[in-house]
């Protein structure tokens, strides 16, 4: 038996008493926490890395599980400082030595190429199949796009041109004392027939609209706080969604209730009508269907499609392992796509309802998505601060836009697909150009954060929400709000333009939407 004798003294005497059982388990029990006392102070001053990919690296090095179920970066990393304190206690291998010797190994790993981050995985044939779809759709679309833009904008030029030319002349005239006739002062003036005065007039009667917003109805939508909200194509419907997990469609301009739609076992975080949805045909029992009319996503981890004929319940999209947040149709109405927690945005066929596509790229969870109106492009934002574009038609992440400096929940693509607005936690909004590949202008929104953004359908007004409970108006040619909506007593979760730009709503968590009209 492998015991300790005790020194002991009596009597003068020195003899050596054989330690009992008892007496050795009490001395290994008091070894043992004195241990573990130790490597709990050590852990608590040990440096370790703040970076989770790197906390990661070393955990692999020791040969640990990199992860534990429900596991996450905090907990992980104190794992590792504890295996760290572990070893300068027992080995007396000091932690910060280990430490910077791994990180001298991962560069060194990174310069000679062995650590690459860009990885590509197999996908089906649907998808190649929807990716040749998609580019066949979107190029003719980009094509007159851009041939419309150029031609906007040399029609401009020669308009500006052709008046400062005017301008000078008679600049010159003046100078030299001669008289200019009435007719030469008409090619000074606005000339109603000329496209660019058209499209100035345009805009100046909706920024006149826009300035003068009043609130034409209040409704209270759920008997919980409403989550999202979204005019139909046509602008003649509404559909809100709800914490109680119940989607409605109302109405418009009149809010009247016309559709319940239940089936989701969580509250919903979203709904959308399609882009090719026909009122026309809601009633109408013969023909639509098996049409998709509106989608709704739910913290249930489901998205569910309701029919054109009388909003049924016609098929349900599962996939996602964490809850689902907002959502986008493609333009073609052929796809849908959904964001999750579970840091993946996902590309479905609407027609089989499958999955085609499930997108990593974000570190955290993905809150919104936008597509381009050619449908070439999508772009993808969470609480990571990140705002990502990808190509549909090769699956490439092409832009990465940094600049927030906290989550980003509002995300919108201008109608003139080279633009981007983002709307974040930080309480501003930026407006990128995907041309620069950089933000052209920050905009400090709101003192509360900006909880989504909606461009106008000819893309130079903006609107924002916000937990200030209040709404906003933004004039993009010049960047000032023109209009600040107030009505809510809670914060304001969603916000919407109607397609014709007469009508604005907001959705509230005082369980309220508020529908703001143009009309004098």
């Amino acid at each position: 038996r492998d015991e300790k004798p005790i020194l002991s003294i009596a009597g003068g005497k020195t003899t050596l008493v054989p330690m009992t059982e008892e007496t050795l388990r009490a001395r290994q029990k008091h070894d043992e926490m004195l241990r573990k006392f130790q490597i709990e102070m050590r852990a608590r001053t040990v440096a370790a890395p703040t970076n989770d990919h790197e906390v990661k690296m070393q955990l692999r090095k020791f040969l640990e599980p990199i992860c534990l179920f429900g596991e996450g970066p905090a907990e992980r990393r104190d794992r590792l400082k504890i295996i760290l304190a572990r070893k300068e206690v027992e080995e007396g291998i000091s932690a910060n030595d280990i430490v910077s010797g791994n990180r001298e190994d991962d560069d060194r790993d990174y310069r000679d190429g062995q650590v690459k981050e860009t990885f590509y995985t197999e996908g089906p044939d649907e998808l190649k199949a929807a990716r040749l779809w998609i580019a066949e759709y979107s190029l003719p679309r980009a094509k007159s796009r851009t041939m419309i833009a150029k031609r906007k904008q040399t029609e401009l030029e020669n308009y500006i041109a052709r008046k400062e030319t005017k301008l000078k002349e008679y600049e010159a005239a003046i100078k030299e004392g001669r008289e200019i006739s009435e007719e030469d002062l008409e090619d000074t003036r606005m000339d109603e027939d000329n496209e660019t005065e058209q499209e100035h007039n345009r805009f100046m009667d909706k920024a006149g609209k826009y300035r003068n917003l009043d609130l034409s109805s209040s409704q209270i939508g759920d008997a919980r706080p409403i989550s999202g909200c979204s005019f139909s194509p046509d602008g003649q419907f509404l559909v809100t969604s709800s914490w109680s997990g119940v989607a409605k469609i109302w109405s418009m301009p009149s809010c009247d209730l016309k559709f319940t739609l239940y089936g989701h076992a969580e509250r919903l975080s979203d709904a959308k009508f399609h882009p090719h949805f026909d009122s026309a045909a809601v009633g109408n029992t013969e023909g639509k269907g098996k049409v998709v009319a509106a989608a709704t996503s739910s913290a249930d981890l489901k998205v569910k499609l309701w029919s054109n004929d009388s909003f049924r319940d016609i098929g349900t999209l599962e996939g996602h392992a964490g809850r689902v947040c907002r959502m986008g149709f493609h333009p073609s109405g052929k796809y849908l796509g959904t964001t999750s927690f579970d840091k993946t945005w996902r590309l479905w066929d609407l027609e089989t309802q499958q999955e085609l596509l499930c997108q990593e790229g974000h570190s955290r969870a993905l809150y919104n998505i936008s597509f381009q109106i050619d449908g070439a492009l999508v772009a993808s934002a969470g609480l990571d601060a990140i705002c990502r574009v990808w190509d549909l038609r090769t699956g490439r992440s092409i832009m990465t836009l940094q600049g927030h400096v906290k989550q980003i929940l509002g995300l919108d693509f201008n109608p003139d697909g080279v633009k981007i607005a983002t709307g974040s936690d930080d309480n501003t909004i930026k407006l990128w150009d995907l041309r620069k590949r950089k933000a052209y202008y920050t905009m400090p929104a709101h003192p509360n954060l900006v909880s989504a953004v909606k461009y106008s359908s000819c893309g130079d007004f903006l609107i924002s929400s916000s937990y200030d409970r209040t709404c906003k108006i933004w004039n993009l040619r010049n960047f000032t709000a023109i209009k600040s909506l107030s009505g809510h007593d809670e914060k304001v979760m969603c916000v919407d333009f109607a397609p014709a730009g007469d009508l604005v709503v907001s959705a509230s968590y005082d369980r309220t939407f508020k529908v703001w009209t143009t009309d004098a």
